[in-house]
């Protein structure tokens, strides 16, 4: 008996100093990527570590992984990257080239002074062909109001299809609707699609798709639906608004519209159109309501009129200008002919026969 509780005991303590913690750290267990491509992975910690170093360690066994990157220096190491936000409480790893030797377990590691690191472990799978899971892209841009999709492509038919969110807020779903969110078979062989609508700020964050015993990590920001177009004047017209003695000069009129969202490829420098479930890989193109369309008629209606009232300042100002320039020169004529000296000219007749 006195065996059995001595042992239970020192297994206590090993769980608690020797092993890496488990709650107060989280990310994903198995992501796979192809090779040549990038990876971002999320690690979330508790508020009390946002003033801690961070770090990203890499090896099976925790007391034997060697760190890469660090919160504090070096941030960037070869092709690795990290970054902190500790108002969200979760730092990021970028990895990006990878070649199949980056296989490997990883760890997401809280530096903790005076005991023992808070950290979790998981596995990078990198294949020179299609992962098992995979996204079009990990960052996804909507705006407020509107909705967002991703495409989950999967290899294997059966495995269990989810999308969760990270952060701890629990939320999980399988085929179906919850809510505002709702996942669904795409078009495509062994894709399955997730569309989020009615998107708000708090729905920015991280979330995954997960098949099987694969994760792949999405962010999604819900940003306003602003832009900003501008219309530049020509030359006539900015003339006249600025200065009719400063010709050239270039002046914008800004007007704030409504912008479509875009989706970002984290993974290239170029800007996609958001797909929709419907179509496939089509772009979007929902029909407009009656409060869009009134809203639009509304818009263009009040940037004609800022463009008339431009127009009319403009010409009223050339035709000031124009007008002192005449006078100026009608005044310097009649001075010249006033202080003439000359002899007055003959005024010569004929008679009309």
């Amino acid at each position: 008996m006195h065996m059995a509780t001595t042992q239970l005991l020192f297994l206590s303590i090993i769980f608690l100093f020797v092993l890496p913690g488990r709650t107060s750290v989280s990310t994903v267990s198995n992501v796979a990527v192809q090779t040549g491509r990038s990876v971002t992975i999320p690690c979330h910690y508790d508020k009390k570590y946002e003033k801690q170093v961070k770090y990203w360690c890499r090896g099976s066994d925790w007391n034997t992984c060697r760190t890469l990157v660090r919160t504090d220096s070096p941030k960037v190491e070869g092709e690795t990257s990290i970054t902190d936000d500790p108002t969200h409480h979760v730092f990021t790893v970028t990895m990006t080239k990878l070649k199949t030797e980056d296989s490997g377990y990883y760890w997401c590691g809280i530096e903790i002074n005076g005991g023992g690191d808070e950290s979790t472990r998981l596995y990078l799978s990198v294949t020179a062909g299609t992962p098992g899971l995979w996204v079009d892209q990990q960052e996804v841009i909507g705006v407020e109001g509107g909705h967002v999709s991703v495409q989950c492509h999967y290899d294997e038919p059966s495995s269990m299809k989810k999308w969760c969110r990270a952060e701890g807020s629990g939320m999980e779903l399988n085929f179906g609707k919850s809510g505002r969110a709702e996942i669904k078979n795409g078009r495509s062989k062994n894709v399955f699609i997730v569309t989020m609508r009615e998107l708000n700020r708090e729905d920015t964050g991280w979330y995954w798709c997960a098949a099987g015993e694969l994760q792949i990590p999405v962010h999604i920001t819900a940003a306003q639906e602003t832009t900003t177009t501008t219309f530049w004047t020509s030359s006539l017209l900015t003339d006249a608004i600025a200065s009719p003695s400063e010709a050239h000069k270039q002046y914008t009129l800004v007007i704030t519209t409504e912008a479509p969202f875009t989706v970002f490829d984290s993974s290239t420098s170029y800007v996609q159109k958001p797909s929709c479930p419907e179509h496939g890989s089509q772009p979007c193109s929902s029909a407009p309501t009656s409060l869009e369309r009134t809203l639009g008629a509304l818009r263009h209606a009040g940037v004609a009129l800022v463009f008339l009232i431009c127009s009319a300042v403009a010409f009223w100002k050339i035709w000031r200008y124009r007008r002192a320039q005449h006078s100026r020169k009608n005044r310097e004529v009649v001075g010249r002919y006033a202080n003439n000296t000359a002899e007055p000219c003959n005024l010569l007749t004929m008679d009309v026969m």
